[in-house]
């Protein structure tokens, strides 16, 4: 009973190191995938970024008619957000987001 106890920790902690080794593996997609974003952010015109915002984010606003009549959008709208918790990274929204 001893030795299937010790075997069993034994993989738990080889599961553990898998684990840890995943999340590493993810915060540097994660990291990768905000590198390509900033990319195309900076590409990108204002005006065309505008356009990103209310087509990806508008639709899903309480809000929506507001932004699309009076477009006072910041200037870094739609610049991606970095995650430190290894998920895809976010984008600056209008500052008026809120969900419907």
């Amino acid at each position: 009973m001893l030795d299937e106890l010790l075997k069993e920790i034994e993989e738990l902690k080889e599961c553990k190191k898998k684990y840890e080794y995943a999340l590493k593996d993810k915060q540097k997609m994660s990291d990768k995938l905000y590198e390509y974003m900033m990319k195309e952010y900076e590409n990108t015109s204002y005006e065309d970024r505008c356009d990103l915002h209310i087509k990806n984010m508008c639709k899903d606003c309480r809000y929506r008619d507001y932004c699309e009549l009076n477009k006072d959008f910041p200037q870094d709208i739609w610049m991606p957000i970095p995650s430190d918790k290894a998920w895809i990274p976010g984008h600056k929204n209008c500052g008026k987001f809120e969900w419907s």
